[in-house]
C-alpha cells in the first residue's frame, strides 16, 4: 500500500510547525497495516479478523491479536535487557537509547535467532496445552453433552461467521433445565476465583483468558454466544500471548545470561535496599533530560550508578519498528508503535514483581508518563507502580508549560523522528498534571518508606538545570515558587483542540492564581508541615503545621506577598494570615540551616543549591 501523510485542511507541506505537526492522534485507517500490532511478521491474525472478533466479542481489537512466537521472543528480550541489564547511559539523551538498541541486536542475533525453531516447538506445545484445559473448562461448565446435542440441530453456516451462531445451551442453562451446563455468569464467578487461587501459572491464565472472553459475551449479548469451539480459541490466543510470553522469557533466559557474559554486560546486583528514582511528568516535558542530574545525585547518596535499570520504554520504539519503512508516513512512527509499547510495559510490570518476590530488584530509574498501576489486587491509587518496590524513593514531578510542550514535541519530532499530535499532546497534559497531586500524596504520607519528593519547573532552556518549585522528606514539604504549585492546577485547564498558544484557554478567569490554588490548600490540610521560603535564599517566610500558621518571618512575608501568584497562594492557606497576629523567629531562618546538607537532595537550582 501507499503511506500518505496527513495535512491539515488547506496546508502545504511549508504549514507544518508545533501547532500543526502534520499527524492526527488516531492513525488513520489507511494507515493501520503499518502498526506493529497488524504486520504479518509480527502477528497471526489479520486486521479484518481482529475487528471481526471485536465485532462479536466485544472485547478490544488489540486484545484480540495473536502474536507469534518469534515477536514474543522480542518482548521478553526488552523486558530483560531493561530489568537486568546495566545499559550505558552516556551524556547526551539519546545515548541510552542507542547503546540499548545496540545490546538487544547483539544478543537477538547471536544467541536467540539461531534457537528460534526449539523456541517455536515448544510455543506451539503449550498452546496446546492451554487449548486442552480451556476446551475442557467450557465442556464441563458451559457445554456439557447434553446441551451439545441440543446445540447440534441449527445448521452451522460455512465459514468464520458460521462459529458465532447464537450458543443454544446459554438459554436451557439459564432456565435450570440443563444441569450439566452452569449459566455463564456463574462459570465466569467461578474461573475468576480459581484463577485468583491457582499457583500453577498456565491454570491461572487460561481461567483468567476464559473468564474475560465469556464475560465479554455476555455484556455484548446478554447471553452466551458463539461455539465452543470459537471461544476456546480466543481464550487460548489470549492465554498464549499472557501465559505464552512469560514462559518464552523463561526458556530464553539462560542463553540470555550466557550472551551477557559473553559480551561482558553488567547484569545488576540485586539490592536489600533498593533506590528508585521515578521521573513524572506530560510528554515532552523533559522527563529524560534528568538523567544526568539523577546520576549524579546517586553518586551523592552513595549509590552506584551502574547498579540501576533504565526503565525508559520509549527507547524500545526503535527496536520495535523501523521509522524509515513508513516512507511518507514517517510522522506515525511514535502511533505505530504505541500499542504494542504499552503490552510490553505491562509486561515488564508483572515481571519486575516477580523479581521483587525473589528479593532480587536492583535499584531503579524509572523515566515513564504512565500515571496509573497495571496491579491488579489494589485500589490504592498510585501505590502499585514499581515505585513500591522501593525502600527509599525519590519521585520527581516535571512541570512544563502546555505551550512549550506543544514546541518541545516538534523538536523532539525532528531530531529523532517521534511526533505527537497537539490534541494528543495536550490531552496527555490534562492527565499529567491531574495524576501528579494524588501520586504526590499517596508516597508523600507512607510512614514505611524513606520518600523525597521534587517538583521541578522546567522552563528552562534545554541543558540548562532546572528550577526546583517545592520539595519534600515524607510528610514536610518545602515550597520554593508558589506559582508553580499552582500551575499544577492551571495547566490542566487547557482546552486539547487549541490551535495555537493563544487559544489554550477558553475562558481567562481560568489562569487566574485564584482559581487555581486547590492542590496547594490540599497540601496544607494533608501534610503535617509545610514551609514557603524564597526561591533565591531559601529563606523561610511561612510555616503552617497540622494545617494552621505557626509562624511567620514578618519582613520575608511581606516582600513574598507582592507577587500575585505568591499572594493568591498564601491567602488560600493562611486567608487572616495579613490581619493576624502570629508567632516570629527570633532571627531569619534557612532551609539549608535548618535541613542539613544530608537532608538536602534535590536536582534544580534553589537559593545557594543553584
Amino acid at each position: 500500500m501507499t503511506a500518505t501523510e496527513i495535512k491539515a485542511p488547506g496546508a502545504s507541506s511549508e504549514d507544518f510547525g508545533p501547532w500543526n505537526p502534520g499527524i492526527k492522534s488516531r492513525l488513520p485507517r489507511e494507515l493501520l497495516p503499518l502498526s506493529t500490532m497488524f504486520r504479518p511478521e509480527n502477528v497471526l491474525t489479520s486486521i479484518s479478523k481482529a475487528e471481526e472478533l471485536h465485532d462479536l466479542t466485544g472485547l478490544d481489537v488489540l486484545d484480540l491479536v495473536t502474536f507469534r512466537s518469534e515477536r514474543l521472543v522480542l518482548h521478553e528480550l526488552l523486558i530483560r535487557v531493561t530489568a537486568d541489564l546495566s545499559v550505558p547511559s552516556g551524556l547526551r539523551v539519546e545515548d541510552l537509547g542507542v547503546n540499548f538498541r545496540k545490546m538487544t541486536s547483539t544478543i537477538l542475533a547471536r544467541d536467540l535467532t539461531p534457537e528460534m525453531g526449539a523456541v517455536t516447538a515448544a510455543y506451539d506445545t503449550l498452546r496446546r496445552q492451554l487449548s486442552t484445559l480451556i476446551e475442557a473448562e467450557l465442556a464441563t461448565r458451559l457445554f456439557a453433552p447434553d446441551s451439545r446435542s441440543a446445540s447440534a440441530a441449527p445448521e452451522r453456516k460455512s465459514g468464520f461467521l458460521g462459529m458465532f451462531r447464537r450458543a443454544v445451551p446459554s438459554a436451557v442453562a439459564a432456565s435450570g433445565a440443563d444441569r450439566g451446563a452452569e449459566r455463564p455468569e456463574d462459570a465466569v464467578e467461578a474461573w475468576r476465583l480459581e484463577a485468583r487461587r491457582s499457583e500453577d501459572r498456565l491454570q491461572k491464565s487460561a481461567y483468567r483468558a476464559l473468564a474475560k472472553v465469556v464475560a465479554s459475551l455476555v455484556g455484548r449479548h446478554g447471553g452466551l454466544w458463539g461455539t465452543p469451539e470459537l471461544i476456546a480459541s480466543v481464550a487460548t490466543d489470549l492465554a498464549c500471548n499472557d501465559y505464552g510470553s512469560e514462559e518464552i522469557g523463561r526458556l530464553i533466559e539462560p542463553r540470555f545470561l550466557d550472551a551477557a557474559r559473553r559480551e561482558g554486560y553488567l547484569v545488576l546486583p540485586p539490592q536489600e535496599r533498593p533506590v528508585i528514582m521515578n521521573t513524572k511528568g506530560a510528554s515532552a516535558a523533559g522527563k529524560s533530560t534528568m538523567r544526568l542530574l539523577q546520576k549524579k545525585l546517586a553518586e551523592r547518596i552513595g549509590a552506584v550508578w551502574s547498579d540501576f535499570a533504565l526503565i525508559s520504554p520509549d527507547i524500545w520504539r526503535k527496536q520495535l519498528l523501523d521509522y524509515t519503512s513508513l516512507g511518507p508516513a514517517y510522522k506515525y512512527g511514535g502511533t505505530c508503535t504505541g500499542d504494542e509499547l504499552q503490552i510490553i510495559d505491562q509486561k515488564l510490570d508483572r515481571y519486575m514483581a516477580r523479581k521483587a518476590a525473589r528479593r532480587a530488584v536492583s535499584h531503579l530509574l524509572i523515566d515513564r508518563f504512565r500515571f496509573d498501576s497495571f496491579a491488579p489486587d489494589s485500589d490504592e491509587e498510585g501505590s502499585n507502580l514499581l515505585t513500591r518496590f522501593g525502600h527509599t524513593i525519590y519521585m520527581f514531578f516535571m512541570i512544563a508549560p502546555p505551550d512549550k510542550i506543544v514546541e518541545r514535541a516538534w523538536q523532539r519530532g525532528l531530531e529523532v523522528g517521534r511526533y505527537k499530535a497537539v490534541d494528543d499532546l495536550l490531552a496527555h497534559n490534562i492527565e499529567a498534571y491531574a495524576g501528579m497531586p494524588q501520586l504526590f500524596f499517596t508516597w508523600a504520607l507512607r510512614a514505611d518508606k524513606e520518600v523525597h519528593c521534587e517538583f521541578l519547573d522546567n522552563t528552562a532552556p534545554l541543558g540548562e538545570r532546572p528550577r526546583t518549585a517545592a520539595f519534600s522528606w515524607n510528610g514536610e514539604l518545602n515550597v520554593l515558587d508558589v506559582k508553580s504549585m499552582l500551575d499544577v492546577q492551571r495547566f490542566r485547564r487547557v482546552d486539547v483542540n487549541a490551535a495555537g498558544p493563544e487559544r489554550l484557554y477558553g475562558d481567562p478567569e481560568a489562569r487566574s492564581p485564584e482559581n487555581n490554588t486547590g492542590f496547594l490548600v490540599e497540601c496544607a490540610r494533608r501534610l503535617p508541615l509545610l514551609n514557603f521560603a524564597e526561591q533565591a535564599t531559601g529563606r523561610i517566610y511561612l510555616c503552617i503545621a497540622a494545617g494552621t500558621p505557626a509562624w511567620a518571618d514578618a519582613d520575608a512575608l511581606r516582600a513574598a506577598l507582592t507577587d500575585p501568584e505568591t499572594r493568591a497562594g498564601i491567602l488560600a492557606v493562611a486567608p487572616g494570615i495579613e490581619k493576624g497576629t502570629i508567632a516570629a523567629p527570633p532571627k531569619p531562618v534557612f532551609l539549608a540551616e535548618r535541613l542539613g546538607s544530608e537532608r538536602i537532595h534535590t536536582l534544580g537550582r534553589w537559593g545557594s543549591q543553584g
